[in-house]
């Protein structure tokens, strides 16, 4: 890796008060070396979700993924805990199960070697024996490898740090700012894949600004009723900004019983660092899953929750297609059309940092708290320097 892209100097313009900032620069979106030191000190040390709960209801269900390059089953076992296996045998390191389903044992493709669904190395099968001759072999130490789990509010988390927090204390204060949610009660329904030619961070900025909706979205826009997001100062790994509009809060299913007066009319958009945003409205939670697959290359998710008691309702399968999945994928359609754009303009070697609007406030934190992990964070001065001036544009 050149040697200035390491170096704090190289980001001074971004590490600057918002008002003053300009945006990170081209190599943060395109360098393989920048995005490995990105999945080093973000994705491979911080927790990632994994999914939630309710898509693996019965032992014996599981589902696949993969997280900065490690390839995942979770499972629910038979005494009903939630596990998370490293999907590669222990045998030649050919992955054992892809997509999602039910078993009673995951065998590998390759030599037919086979474990239980809690991990276990129960079979290595073959006439003769195949691994009769192989000295001390001993099936109890080549189950497969546990990833370290735990849940929060139905979500899955998993992290590939032993020295990471416990998942309730790295989350800061979202748990109890979310609680009246009851995020463990809603219930998954559907889940649209997209494979995406941009850097991860391409899209998350676009999630996270308004700016852009007048233009890219304008068909569903409303220029008399502007969206006029609240950002808001949050103490953990998350950043959230609230409005009493948007073009992504459908009607027409009840809404989440018990919201306080001013959860109950509008929405939060969410990003849980590095992998995971959250669109919370009245009514239902989609959570959008960040995999990026290189510098270039990004696989996203995007889920659909709602509360248990609306999943139940007899009309909600004749609702929920036309009036929310079909209506949103609209709005991702139009955002898969521009971000592989703004990708190839960081590509091109022909861009040029330029300054952050007002309305970017959240994307100018993202940069910042990528800058934070990859070369190191600024000093004190700087920082309650820029820290003290977002308060101040935030409450304008």
């Amino acid at each position: 890796m050149k040697a200035d892209i390491l170096q704090g100097a190289s980001y001074a313009a971004t590490r600057e008060p918002l008002e003053h900032a300009s945006a990170l620069p081209g190599w943060c979106y395109v360098s393989p070396e920048w995005h490995e030191r990105e999945m080093e000190t973000l994705f491979r040390r911080d927790w990632l979700c994994a999914g939630r709960v309710e898509q693996i209801p019965k032992p014996g269900d599981y589902f696949c993924i993969e997280l900065a390059g490690h390839p995942l089953i979770v499972v629910r076992g038979d005494d009903a805990k939630v596990r998370v296996h490293s999907a590669v045998c222990r045998h030649r390191g050919a992955i054992i199960a892809q997509d999602e389903g039910h078993c009673r044992a995951f065998v590998c493709p390759y030599h037919s070697w086979t474990y239980a669904i809690d991990g276990r190395l129960v079979g290595t099968p073959g006439d003769p024996p195949p691994m009769a001759g192989s000295a001390g072999f001993d099936r109890a130490q080549y189950g497969l490898s546990a990833i370290r789990s735990d849940t929060w509010g139905g979500f899955v988390f998993v992290t590939f740090n032993e020295q990471a927090r416990p998942l309730l204390e790295w989350l800061g204060d979202l748990p109890g700012f979310l609680a009246e949610y009851r995020l463990e009660d809603m219930h998954w329904t559907h889940k649209d894949t997209y494979d995406v030619e941009c850097n991860w961070k391409v899209w998350l900025e676009n999630a996270f600004e308004n700016y852009h909706a007048m233009t890219i979205h304008r068909k569903h826009m409303d220029p008399k009723n502007p969206q006029n997001w609240e950002f808001l100062r949050t103490n953990g790994p998350w950043e959230a900004m609230y409005s009493k509009r948007s073009i992504v809060a459908y009607s027409g299913l009840p809404p989440v019983p018990g919201l306080s007066e001013k959860n109950a009319s509008g929405l939060y958009h969410i990003w849980i660092q590095p992998s995971v945003q959250i669109i919370l409205t009245s009514s239902y939670m989609k959570f959008r899953q960040y995999l990026p697959h290189g510098p270039e290359k990004l696989r996203l998710y995007e889920n659909w929750t709602f509360p248990r008691s609306t999943v139940e309702k007899p009309d909600f399968g004749d609702v929920v297609g036309p009036a929310y999945y079909e209506k949103y994928s609209q709005i991702v359609r139009e955002d898969l059309g521009i971000n592989p754009v703004v990708q190839k303009g960081m590509r091109s070697g022909g861009y040029r940092p330029g300054r952050y609007s007002t309305e970017e406030f959240i994307v100018h934190r993202i940069a910042n708290r990528v800058i934070d992990r990859v070369v190191g964070p600024d000093d004190a001065r700087s920082r309650a320097r820029r820290e003290g001036a977002q308060d101040a544009s935030k409450a304008a």
